[in-house]
C-alpha cells in the first residue's frame, strides 16, 4: 500500500474521520477568494463512513452514484467525481477513456494536455498531477455540449486516483475548468 495512503488512512484512525476531512476545509480568506464558494461533501460505503471527500461549488445538487462516484450538478453544469483506484497511470488511463470516446456522436477533442497543482488536503502529495481531456460532443437533445475529464494521482506515487469530469454549455468553459481545478485540489480517498 502507498506510504501517503496509509498515512491518510492511520490519521483517520487517530483522529477520526470528522477532524481529518477537516483539513479538506481551506482557511476563511482562501474561501471569501474563491467565486463561487464551496462546501464540503463526502460518500462512501455507507451512510456513517466516507471514501471520497472533495469540495463542491456550493448549491450544487449532490447524487450519490454508488460507494466511489457522485455528480453534483447545477442547471447545465455538472461535477462528477469517481474513486478509480488505477493500478495505472494517469496518462495510461487518458489514453484508454480517449479510445472509449471514439464511440461519442459528434466527438471533437479540443485538446489533452497534463499539469500539476498544489494539493490542499493535509496528507496526500505536495502537488496533483493529472492528464486531461478536453472535448465536445452532442447531446441527446442535440445540445453541443463541452467536457473535460481528468485523471488524477492525488498521492504523488505515479498512479490515477481518481476521475474527475466536469461538463457544461461552451460558454461556461472559465466557470468548469474553475470547478475542476477546485475539485482536483480538495479531492481525496480517505479509506
Amino acid at each position: 500500500m502507498n506510504k501517503h495512503f496509509t498515512r491518510v488512512l492511520a490519521t483517520a484512525a487517530m483522529l477520526g474521520t470528522a477532524s481529518m476531512l477537516a483539513t479538506v476545509l481551506p482557511s476563511d480568506a482562501a474561501t471569501q477568494a474563491s467565486s463561487p464558494s464551496y462546501t464540503y461533501k463526502c460518500w462512501g460505503t455507507s451512510a456513517d463512513h466516507c471514501n471520497v471527500t472533495v469540495q463542491a461549488p456550493k448549491g450544487w445538487k449532490f447524487t450519490k452514484l454508488d460507494k466511489f462516484q457522485a455528480r453534483f450538478t447545477n442547471g447545465t453544469s455538472q461535477l462528477r467525481v469517481r474513486a478509480i483506484y488505477s493500478k495505472y497511470s494517469p496518462r495510461s488511463v487518458q489514453a484508454q477513456k480517449l479510445a472509449a470516446l471514439k464511440k461519442v456522436p459528434g466527438l471533437k477533442i479540443i485538446s489533452q494536455s497534463s499539469g500539476k497543482k498544489p494539493t490542499l488536503v493535509q496528507g496526500n502529495a505536495p502537488t496533483v498531477a493529472y492528464y486531461d481531456i478536453t472535448y465536445t460532443y452532442r447531446d441527446t437533445t442535440g445540445a453541443q455540449r463541452l467536457a473535460t475529464t481528468r485523471y488524477a494521482d492525488q498521492l504523488g506515487d505515479g498512479r490515477a486516483y481518481v476521475e474527475l469530469t466536469v461538463g457544461g454549455r461552451p460558454t461556461d468553459k472559465t466557470a468548469l475548468t474553475q470547478t475542476l481545478n477546485h475539485a482536483t485540489q480538495t479531492v481525496t480517498l480517505v479509506g
